[in-house]
């Protein structure tokens, strides 16, 4: 929840990559929800409606792009 919060911050400080935020954010607020942290709880430290926590932690896209292969 701590990575949650953090970077939730730092995107409402205008971060230079907030798309990159908003994914770990999302990352992060899932693995809270499967440890059974409780969606009111979380929209409580973030300072949000617990209703955002099912969009916030709602992505498609991977967690973070793997590296390139390379010989």
């Amino acid at each position: 929840m701590d990575r949650a919060a953090h970077a939730n911050d730092l995107i409402w400080r205008n971060h230079p990559r907030p798309s990159q935020l908003r994914q770990l954010r999302a990352d992060a607020l899932r693995a809270a929800l499967r440890e059974g942290k409780d969606a009111t709880e979380i929209a409580s430290r973030l300072g949000v409606r617990a209703d955002d926590i099912t969009w916030m932690a709602s992505s498609e896209t991977a967690s973070w792009p793997s590296r390139p292969v390379t010989s």
